[in-house]
């Protein structure tokens, strides 16, 4: 009888030791959805678990109310829309060259907010992130930094912070901020954007994007697979090994341990312990990926020819 209990202790606790470790590994199941289209989408973004959207070229919109199951496609302009982000159900802002659009109802409509004038072709605005329902910030070609405190009623342009391609920013609260661009270029603010300090990557080439897990710890993703890592709110930047030379156009994280990052040709790579170690995860596409958003327990990443891939 003791015999038999300790054999099924041996049992009891190896099955607890197996579902601890593959837990996370089995945690995401990426699946490719059918679009409906073969544009390249460029920006995803949810509200919430079921309604999200996703953009790109040819003016596309994408839209669900399932969680990404299925998608309806419309246009709202001919130009590329390079990302979308979302406050509350209706209202939503999306990027493309030189214009900001915004819909109050959902995105049944959409009409151009804010347009940069140039003498000649504006830059591209490539990356728009709100850290609350009204203040926003949205940034792009030849340093291009946008602000708004009233939903984009008024959006103010913040000049000579840098005269480098700006791809992404990411606020982890209405105070702290980051903003990436190419030759290492890295922005600071911890005051709210009043003030911008430059931060040293110790990197010379582009970097696409950049996640904040809590105020200390965040990451960027660049050309040849690079991967930056702060543990003190970006003082210091190290490489994490990434053991890969494709370029990286995304990263995001549920805390900061779990993270993904996403780049050409299909790529996924997956860490359970803070980009120590990156591991490449089974990816179903085979299309560059370029955009990946992460709401709790779910997450969506999209790409060239359509490509949206699903978390179950």
């Amino acid at each position: 009888m003791r015999k038999k209990m300790y054999l099924a202790l041996i049992i009891l606790c190896g099955s607890l030791i197996y579902f601890g470790c593959s837990q996370d590994t089995t945690e995401f199941d990426w699946r490719q959805i059918e679009s409906g289209t073969d544009t390249h989408l460029y920006g995803v973004h949810f509200v919430d678990a079921k309604r999200g959207w996703a953009v790109g070229t040819a003016g596309t919109v994408l839209s669900t109310t399932d969680g990404g199951t299925t998608w309806t496609a419309s246009s709202i302009s001919k130009d590329t829309l390079t990302q979308v982000n979302f406050t509350t159900p209706n209202n939503g802002w999306i990027a493309s060259i030189g214009q900001v659009h915004y819909t109050a109802s959902g995105g049944t409509t959409w009409s151009g907010q804010h347009q940069i004038r140039s003498q000649s072709r504006p830059p591209g605005i490539l990356d728009i992130h709100f850290v609350s329902t009204t203040e926003g910030w949205a940034v792009g070609g030849k340093g291009t930094v946008l602000w708004t405190e009233n939903g984009g009623g008024r959006w103010e342009s913040l000049r000579d912070l840098s005269d480098k391609h700006l791809w992404g920013v990411h606020f982890v609260d209405p105070q702290r901020g980051w903003i990436v661009g190419e030759e290492g270029e890295v922005l600071h603010t911890q005051d709210g954007g009043k003030r911008w300090v430059r931060q040293r990557s110790n990197a010379e080439q582009p970097l696409f994007s950049v996640y904040f897990a809590d105020v200390t710890r965040g990451w960027i993703v660049g050309t040849n697979g690079l991967i930056l890592h702060t543990a003190n709110g970006g003082r210091t930047w190290l490489r994490q090994k990434s053991s890969v030379s494709q370029n990286l156009r995304g990263v995001a994280f549920h805390d900061e341990r779990r993270g993904w990052a996403i780049g050409e040709k299909g790529l996924i790579l997956h860490t359970t312990d803070s980009g120590k170690t990156w591991n490449r995860y089974p990816s179903p596409a085979r299309h560059n990926l370029q955009d990946i958003y992460l709401n709790k327990n779910a997450g969506w990443i999209v790409g060239a020819k359509g490509t949206v891939l699903r978390s179950y």
